[in-house]
């Protein structure tokens, strides 16, 4: 019996060793599995803590373009103080301090490299607290008078460019003074400090919708316009289709078609254009329309890395990249009926060859849906030129313009 016992001691003795070093090792196992799921945990909590710090905290400061060129000769461009024949222009409010902090002001533009001008333009403004985005349209042709510019604003830009370089700017900086140039104008004509500017090529144009996988749209008629000198070749069938890159850059550059096709002229299969620029903006509406209702309703990671590439390769701006992502990141939560679209109110004068904006419903559409101040833009703040259409019939104008939702039915 005592021969049991202490067998039984003995045994007892190495079981609790085996037991003593398991639960060393036990224990080397959960600290380790501790260390590894509390990292993991502070690593989601960093991750989310930062993400709600650059959707809450971070903000873009609201700073308008700095649009005086630092150099002498060229200062003396702005501000404008007469107009036509010498007449004094009105005098303008600064309304800076006056700036809502929740409005971003942006001055969107394409550009056609072979004609250098800036043939595509929008002014939009996005009040990130209410979640609205709203895009206005101004027309290539639109007609400009001010002291130290007179002609089609869509020559503004290269205008600035030549400014800029009979001035001694250096030629890799001319493009900047020219948006410089152009937003002081915008600002002039519509009353409206513009923050942001990008200028994109129609190359870029083509990436970005071929990086999305191209759009669905219905193209409204033969499209068929041949330009060697240029090297344009346009050439669409009518009928809802998918539209690549090149093919979307087709649908949004046509303004008239080849003699003998029905898209020859302003009348087009029986659809009257008031001009073909307005024509053409309205295209141009409904394909963006289409283009942001796939992007923002799939907003994939190629679709994210093209948005970039096309940044980064294919565009003049002064958008950061932190900025980039925090608008690309609020713009996502925006319904498309909260984004509103108009088109600058004009008529053509085909006696004169002049695109001239009615200046009292421009500045309630500005006032309504563009301002990005806390109280009304004064009259005075606008300089449009309207002195050839009080003899004119005036066209019913919608101030209220149209939803993306809509254009997209």
């Amino acid at each position: 019996m005592n021969q049991y016992k202490v067998s039984r001691l003995s045994d007892g003795k190495k079981n609790d060793g085996l037991i003593k070093k398991n639960k060393k090792k036990t224990g080397q196992v959960l600290t380790a599995g501790r260390i590894i799921l509390l990292t993991f945990l502070s690593l989601i909590f960093l991750f989310f803590l930062a993400i709600n710090i650059f959707l809450y905290v971070y903000k873009p400061a609201p700073k308008p373009v700095d649009f005086l060129i630092n150099h002498p000769d060229y200062i003396d461009e702005f501000p404008v103080a007469t107009g036509e024949d010498g007449e004094e222009m009105p005098v303008h409010q600064d309304m800076s301090k006056n700036w809502n902090s929740d409005c971003y002001t942006f001055l969107i533009l394409a550009m056609n490299d072979y004609e250098g001008t800036t043939d595509v333009m929008m002014l939009a403004m996005f009040n990130v607290k209410e979640n609205k985005l709203s895009i206005l349209n101004i027309p290539r042709d639109t007609y400009i008078n001010m002291g130290n510019y007179k002609g089609l604003i869509n020559g503004v830009y290269s205008k600035g460019r030549v400014n800029a370089r009979n001035n001694g700017i250096p030629r890799e900086d001319t493009p900047t003074e020219g948006l410089k140039y152009l937003c002081a104008i915008i600002k002039y004509t519509f009353g409206v400090d513009i923050q942001y500017y990008a200028l994109m090529n129609i190359e870029g144009f083509t990436v970005l919708v071929d990086k999305v996988g191209g759009v669905d749209y219905d193209v409204p008629f033969r499209m068929k316009y041949t330009d060697p000198y240029q090297n344009l070749y346009i050439d669409l069938q009518p009928g809802l289709q998918p539209l690549n890159g090149d093919k979307a850059a087709q649908l949004l550059r046509f303004r008239h078609g080849d003699d003998g096709y029905p898209g020859y002229g302003r009348t087009i299969n029986g659809v009257f254009y008031p001009s073909e620029d307005i024509g053409r903006i309205q295209t141009q509406q409904r394909f963006i329309a289409a283009l942001m209702k796939k992007m923002l309703g799939k907003l994939s990671i190629n679709t994210i890395n093209g948005l970039f590439e096309v940044g980064a390769n294919y565009m003049t701006t002064n958008i950061s990249l932190a900025d980039a992502g925090w608008f690309a990141t609020k713009l996502s939560s925006v319904k498309l009926e909260n984004i509103r679209t108009h088109t600058v109110p004009n008529q053509w004068i085909s006696s004169i060859g002049k695109l001239e904006i009615y200046k009292e419903e421009t500045m309630e559409i500005i006032n309504k849906y563009y301002n990005p101040y806390k109280k009304d833009i004064p009259e005075s703040n606008f300089n449009i030129y309207d002195k050839d259409l009080g003899s004119l019939p005036k066209p019913e104008i919608n101030i209220d313009g149209e939803t993306m939702n809509n254009l997209t039915h």
